[in-house]
């Protein structure tokens, strides 16, 4: 901006300079009297011949100036940013070249700005990047916090399956993953221990045969699957097979007796599978 050009708010200037009428009389007068005046030396004038005026301006003038000054500014900035926002729409720029041409017409727009617009775009630079910086962490800690919970009954699941001889422990942990999660451990006394285990909502049937929801342990809740004759057929039997039984894992044997003697219950024991023959 030109503000040298306005420091100060007057100058002097010189009306009638070079009057060379008014000069040429006077100093033909003088001569004419005699004196000094005979050596006919035209270039002395008289004090009254030289005028001065000043032309003053307020500061309504400077302001209006520099205004206008600002005014033009503005343009040309504005017309360069212009310029510039075409030339990042070529597909022929690089990714630097792009990001430069950005952060060139971010500075040129931050020049436009008054102190209170900079400060309000500061505010909202540092708003966005705490935000970002938020998102992010808590993004790393929910990915993090999900493996460690996933692995963590996965292979609590795998252990219990593998001592209880499954045949396959993965068709274990697909049926009991689903409705597990990491609690925190008590004690006899019901204190939180401060140590994370994984508990099972277990789906099951109380004495009368109504359904109810365990909160078991891992270990629970494989025990008692090897005790339901449904899920039987996931585990190695643990008894000797033969006629008339099943190798039934923590269950009764099939008496073959019993069942000749009462053809309802043989009945039933062939639809539950607990007979061969």
């Amino acid at each position: 901006m030109m503000l040298l050009d306005y420091v100060k708010p007057w100058f002097v200037v010189f009306d009638g300079e070079g009057d060379g009428g008014d000069a040429g009389g006077d100093a033909g007068g003088d001569a004419g009297d005699g004196g000094d005046a005979s050596t006919g030396d035209s270039s002395t004038i008289s004090s009254d011949s030289t005028k001065t005026t000043t032309k003053t301006f307020t500061q309504d003038d400077v302001n209006r100036m520099l205004a206008e000054d600002r005014r033009k500014h503005k343009a040309q900035t504005e017309k360069a940013i212009g310029e510039l926002e075409a030339l990042k729409t070529k597909a022929s720029l690089t990714e630097t070249e792009r990001k430069d041409l950005e952060s060139r017409i971010d500075t040129m727009k931050s020049e436009l700005l008054t102190k209170e617009q900079l400060a309000k775009k500061e505010k909202e630079k540092l708003e966005k990047t705490h935000k970002k910086t938020v998102e992010e962490l808590t993004n790393d800690r929910d990915t993090w916090k999900t493996k460690y919970t996933t692995s963590t009954i996965k292979r609590a699941i795998t252990d219990e399956a593998v001592g209880a001889k499954a045949f396959v422990p993965e068709q274990i942990i697909a049926m009991l993953y689903p409705d597990t999660r990491l609690v925190e451990e008590l004690d006899e006394e019901g204190t939180p221990t401060g140590e994370m285990i994984p508990k099972v909502k277990f789906r099951d049937v109380d004495k009368d045969n109504a359904p109810v929801t365990l909160d078991l342990t891992v270990k629970e809740a494989v025990k008692r699957m090897r005790e339901i004759d449904k899920f039987q057929n996931l585990f190695e039997g643990v008894g000797t097979g033969g006629v008339g039984g099943t190798n039934k894992p923590g269950g009764k044997k099939t008496s073959v007796s019993n069942l000749a003697k009462d053809a309802r219950a043989y009945r039933e024991a062939r639809k539950k599978g607990e007979v061969n023959f």
